[in-house]
């Protein structure tokens, strides 16, 4: 549902509607929009172990890190990167952006702290995966290769008294 201050300033939750003039921005690389579909509208990239860049449709995007600093805490950050303003309106089609992004990230992070809260309970004690979640996988296993690295090499030597 578009709110009428997005429909006066041409802005909301996916950033300005109106595309900067950039050269070349109309040329997308392959590995945005690979199937080149007329709806398009993002593509979001994971990169292990803590960022995602999400690049937009009408040439912006955002980046999301979570950083731990717990077993069950993080800190979640995200940026957003816009062309430089042209006037004031640009300004505020970037600044209605930001406060929806907000709300957005908000209900991104909330799914987070809602899943830990429920493996704390200790209820679920096994999560099956189907096949096609390849990528969750790969991260599990290379979670899994990292902490072990990191316990191998930080043991304290063992010396036998004899």
């Amino acid at each position: 549902m578009v709110k009428p201050t997005e429909r006066i300033l041409r802005s909301g939750n996916f950033g300005p509607w109106d595309k900067p003039d950039i050269p070349g921005l109309a040329d997308l690389p392959t590995g945005l929009n690979p199937a080149r579909h007329p709806s398009w509208g993002l593509d979001s990239y994971v990169f292990f172990p803590n960022f995602m860049l999400v690049m937009w449709e009408p040439g912006w995007f955002l980046t999301y890190h979570y950083w731990p600093t717990a077993y069950n805490r993080h800190t979640f950050e995200g940026t957003m990167y816009m062309a430089p303003p042209r006037n004031a309106t640009d300004r505020l089609r970037q600044e209605i952006a930001a406060v929806t992004f907000k709300e957005f990230a908000l209900q991104d992070s909330n799914t987070l702290e809602a899943t830990q809260k429920m493996l704390e309970t200790r209820v679920v004690k096994e999560f099956p995966l189907c096949d096609q979640e390849i990528l969750l996988r790969h991260l599990h296993t290379s979670a899994q290769r990292i902490v072990d690295d990191y316990v191998e090499t930080h043991q304290p030597a063992t010396s036998s008294a004899g």
